[in-house]
């Protein structure tokens, strides 16, 4: 295996990749993936590399940890993910296209670098579920407990007939 130098760890200099198969494991810190409104905690990212004449293609696996706020409690919980994504970048590429599976890009000819931080970015965020709950709250199976909910104060008396406000009424009689 080869060592590859990085400038940011998610963009790497084109000619310092080696010719066909490579890999890298780095370890991801706060500061290098923004997921705002989300807190990213840590994480490690798998890089199988390889390099032909024509393309490179980049698939990753990323283990991470994303520090999310319960949407029943407000309190903040460590959630984690595990994602995986291929990127292949192509020097004939007239559209870039992307899916679930994977993305096409094409090379940046001016700075000599691929970048994959907006796809580690997004594949991330996609796996952070849209109903944040707190671990507590999740049975062995990982489904919602019930909870109980609770009230401050007395509950209103339920009068039989609903009051009508006595300004309608008056309003009702100058209609008629």
């Amino acid at each position: 295996m080869h060592a590859i130098t990085v400038m940011s760890k998610l963009v790497f200099n084109i000619v310092e990749i080696p010719e066909g198969e490579s890999r890298r494991v780095l370890s991801l810190e706060p500061q290098d993936l923004d997921l705002s409104p989300h807190e990213f905690v840590q994480g490690e990212i798998e890089l199988d590399l390889y390099r032909a004449r024509h393309f490179i293609r980049v698939s990753y696996q990323v283990q991470a940890d994303v520090e999310l706020t319960c949407d029943r409690s407000l309190e903040p919980f460590v959630y984690p993910i595990n994602t995986e994504y291929d990127v292949v970048f192509k020097t004939d590429v007239e559209e870039e296209t992307e899916d679930e599976e994977g993305a096409v890009r094409m090379f940046d000819f001016s700075s000599n670098t691929l970048s994959i931080e907006e796809e580690v970015r997004d594949s991330v965020l996609l796996e952070v579920p849209m109903q944040k709950i707190h671990p507590k709250y999740l049975n062995d199976e990982g489904d919602y407990e019930d909870f109980e909910t609770k009230s401050f104060g007395k509950e209103p008396e339920e009068a039989e007939e609903p009051s009508v406000d006595p300004r309608w009424e008056e309003l009702k009689k100058l209609k008629n």
